[in-house]
């Protein structure tokens, strides 16, 4: 991002925080930042396109800082990484960033709450390489859910710190006290078999994010190769007729697709269509939370 970029997304970052994301117009950016509607358009497509500007210039100062933390030190020292993760909450503080994203996440514009919702995953898995820098390799299966525990216990806890007693508390000290918890949650995510989080999971849920959202049509393809090239069980043919059935219904019902997913992927553990079941199943997963008043 050029100087005159910073620019412009500094003057738009103080007009959502004065006004709102929704009640900031691009021609209020461009007022504010003394430019012409030319040049503003030369850099950014749409307001949206500032805002992710503005997320990405966040995460890039953060990424920088934490590079700078970690140049002459140990990868696993857990100190150093303690530090590291404190950085973006406290840029995020300086810039007022939690109002922005409040806003972001429950707005009605499903291309914005993407955004953010892109950058905590981007979050989440910079943590994860950083955990298997210090807990090993063992735990790069589990290193992305690792992520997201220590991030959901971190500021639940600086949450209701805050309630109880009005102010911050100190961050490191925080983040410290939940890396006594992690090692006993790394050691059941490695040993035990606690995970939740499968791979194909994973991998729909950035795939949602990058891409456009899921068609029904598309899943109704995927379920009827299904049926036509694989040699399949009872069960199997049965729970798979089912869903597809129901997904061509006009008035198709949530509740039921939602009910038969479960047994439909059990149906298929421990053979050579589970990974492809296993998709299927966690795309309509996603499809049956998505916004269903666009056209399908």
């Amino acid at each position: 991002m050029n100087k005159r970029q910073r620019s412009i997304v500094e003057h738009a970052l103080k007009l959502f925080l004065e006004k709102g994301i929704r009640h900031t117009s691009v021609q209020d950016i461009i007022d504010r930042a003394s430019i012409s509607k030319g040049t503003f358009y030369n850099y950014f497509s749409s307001k949206n396109e500032c805002v992710s500007a503005l997320l990405e210039q966040i995460r890039e100062e953060a990424s920088i800082t934490r590079s700078e933390m970690l140049s002459g030190k140990d990868a696993k020292d857990r100190d150093v990484l303690i530090e590291q993760i404190t950085v973006l909450m406290k840029l995020n503080e300086k810039r007022g960033m939690s109002t922005i994203y409040e806003e972001l996440i429950y707005s009605g514009d499903q291309e914005l709450k993407r955004l953010v919702l892109k950058h905590r995953i981007s979050e989440c898995e910079w943590l994860a390489e950083r955990l298997v820098d210090v807990y090993g390799e063992e735990l790069r299966p589990y290193a992305f859910e690792g992520a997201v525990i220590f991030y959901g216990m971190l500021q639940q806890l600086l949450f209701t710190r805050k309630l109880i007693d009005g102010h911050l508390h100190d961050r490191r000290t925080v983040a410290s006290s939940v890396f006594h918890y992690m090692k006993y949650i790394i050691h059941s995510l490695i040993h035990e078999d606690t995970a939740l989080l499968t791979p194909e999971q994973l991998g729909m849920l950035k795939g949602n994010l990058e891409a456009n959202p899921i068609q029904k049509n598309d899943v109704i393809e995927e379920l009827r190769d299904l049926l036509a090239e694989s040699e399949l069980s009872d069960a199997q043919r049965d729970l798979t007729q089912a869903l597809l059935t129901e997904l061509e219904r006009v008035d198709m019902r949530e509740a039921v697709v939602a009910a038969l997913l479960k047994p439909f992927a059990e149906a298929y553990e421990d053979t050579a269509e589970m990974r492809q079941v296993r998709e299927i199943s966690t795309k309509l997963w996603y499809y049956l939370r998505q916004d269903h008043e666009r056209p399908i």
